[in-house]
C-alpha cells in the first residue's frame, strides 16, 4: 500500500494479482462437435437461403401472372367496349330507320293505297250490359305452417 497525500488511494481498487489467461487445447471430441455444429449451421443457412430464394421466385412469378391477367382483362374490356359502341350505333341507326318507316305520312299513304279509310260515326255500335259485372277473388291457399297449426288444433279439439 502506497502512502500518498491524495484524498483517495486508487491503489486499493486495483486487483492484487493479475489474472493469467491460459489457452486450453481443444480435445478431439470438442473439435468434432464444433465441426458438426459448423456443418449443421452451413446446411441450415443453405436451406434458409434456398427457402428465401424460392419465396422470392414465387412472388415474382405471382406478380408476372397478375400482370398478364390484368393485361388480358384490359384487352377483353376494350374489345367489349368497342363491341358495345358498335351495337349502340347500330341501335341508333335501326331506331332512325324505324322512325322513318313509321312516320305519319307513310302510314297514311299505306292506308289509302290499301283502301282503308278513317272510322265514321255510323260504324260504331255500343253494347249495353244488363247485369252488373261480378268479380270473384279466389281464396288464398294456406301455407304449410298454417296447415300444420290447424292439424294440431283439430287434434286437440
Amino acid at each position: 500500500m502506497a502512502h500518498t497525500n491524495a484524498a483517495y488511494d486508487l491503489d486499493l481498487f486495483s486487483p492484487q494479482r493479475k489474472p493469467r489467461l491460459v489457452e486450453m487445447k481443444n480435445t478431439k471430441k470438442a473439435e468434432e462437435d464444433s465441426r458438426r455444429r459448423a456443418h449443421r449451421q452451413s446446411v441450415l443457412n443453405l436451406l434458409i437461403y434456398l427457402a428465401v430464394a424460392a419465396v422470392a421466385v414465387a412472388l415474382v412469378g405471382y406478380f408476372i401472372t397478375c400482370n398478364v391477367r390484368l393485361t388480358e382483362m384490359n384487352k377483353t374490356l376494350s374489345d367489349k367496349q368497342a363491341q358495345l359502341s358498335a351495337l349502340e350505333s347500330e341501335g341508333v341507326r335501326l331506331k332512325s330507320e324505324v322512325m322513318s318507316k313509321t312516320s305519319a305520312e307513310r302510314v297514311n299513304a299505306y292506308v289509302q293505297e290499301n283502301g282503308l279509310y278513317p272510322v265514321n260515326g255510323s260504324q260504331v255500335y255500343y253494347i249495353a250490359a244488363t247485369e252488373e259485372d261480378q268479380v270473384i277473388v279466389a281464396e288464398k291457399e294456406a301455407g304449410w305452417l298454417e296447415k300444420a297449426w290447424d292439424a294440431v288444433v283439430d287434434f286437440f279439439s
